[in-house]
């Protein structure tokens, strides 16, 4: 009887130790993600910089790769995160609370459009050259077009 109770006591341990680390990993992996995307938005910056100063081509292709290699960074370590969430959910421990679902992985830069997936990096494999447009409207009215009534 002893051993019985002393069994249990042990498999519980473990699994607590075991969920333990699970929450650590995954907390270290949130962590970087956060950090990566810290990256990626002053690879963007940078990007930004270079493109509006004039810089040559080959520069911008290479803050593009590294944009990329972030993005893929980003994408795998999201992945872990998931492959984490799902493991939690197929072992269906007892008692444990509800939590918000994993973000779904990133579509492959080569697959979709420019800006598409739930965090809207763009796409560099296709030229967008000419595809702006203004999507913000103006909080005054410009010169030339006539005024709106209130």
């Amino acid at each position: 009887m002893l051993d019985n109770i002393f069994d249990t006591v042990r498999r519980g341990a473990e699994r607590v130790q075991r969920r333990g680390e699970e929450v650590a990993q995954s907390a270290r992996l949130r962590v970087e993600v956060f950090t990566l995307t810290r990256e990626l938005d002053t690879l963007y910056a940078r990007l930004g910089r270079a493109y509006h100063a004039g810089a040559d081509a080959a520069i911008l292709a290479g803050i593009q790769e590294e944009l990329r290699r972030v993005d893929e960074e980003i994408s795998a370590r999201e992945r872990l995160i998931a492959e984490l969430s799902a493991q939690d959910e197929e072992r269906g421990e007892a008692g444990r609370v509800p939590r918000e679902e994993a973000p779904a992985p990133n579509p492959s830069p080569a697959s979709g459009e420019a800006g598409s997936g739930p965090d809207n990096r763009p796409d560099f494999t296709t030229d967008r050259a000419g595809a702006a447009e203004q999507t913000i409207p103006d909080a005054m009215p410009r010169p030339d077009e006539p005024s709106r009534p209130s």
